[in-house]
């Protein structure tokens, strides 16, 4: 899977203001050259306790030539995911973050693959309200 958007690093305690305006940021851009399908995707990029995590809002493109030259791209190769599925406000969404990677990853016969980790917005989603379903996909490998 080709993704273009906007892509941004955040520190764990300002992403709760900071990655609202990147989403706001992020829509203005819409559509993307190439831009295929109406889902919104939501990637960790990568993370470490010092510094926060690159957060990538994008969305699926032919090809990630088309895109301005100032925009993020990334490949998402085929790999296994666990998927789990979120309903109601995003202010709740870090709750169930949490609860796959303190909780449920550590328990399961499943390692992180090290891999981007990412959530899909379907066209259903209402961003005026902040509300709807989400799906997060996160991607392992066998322990």
């Amino acid at each position: 899977m080709l993704l273009g958007g906007l892509r941004q690093q955040h520190g764990f305690t300002e992403s709760i203001q900071s990655q609202p305006a990147q989403w706001r940021q992020f829509h203005l851009l819409l559509p993307l050259p190439g831009q295929q399908g109406s889902s919104v995707y939501g990637v960790m990029c990568g993370h470490d306790p010092a510094h926060g995590f690159e957060y990538m809002c994008g969305v699926e493109v032919a090809s990630l030539q088309d895109l301005p030259a100032d925009m993020g791209r990334m490949r998402i190769a085929s790999q296994q995911y666990a998927v789990f599925k979120h309903s109601g406000p995003l202010a709740q969404l870090g709750a169930l973050w949490g609860a796959i990677c303190n909780e449920w990853l550590p328990h399961s016969a499943y390692q992180s693959a090290h891999k981007p980790d990412f959530e899909i917005y379907d066209a259903t989603f209402d961003w005026n309200a902040g509300s709807g379903e989400v799906e997060i996909w996160i991607s392992v490998t066998n322990k």
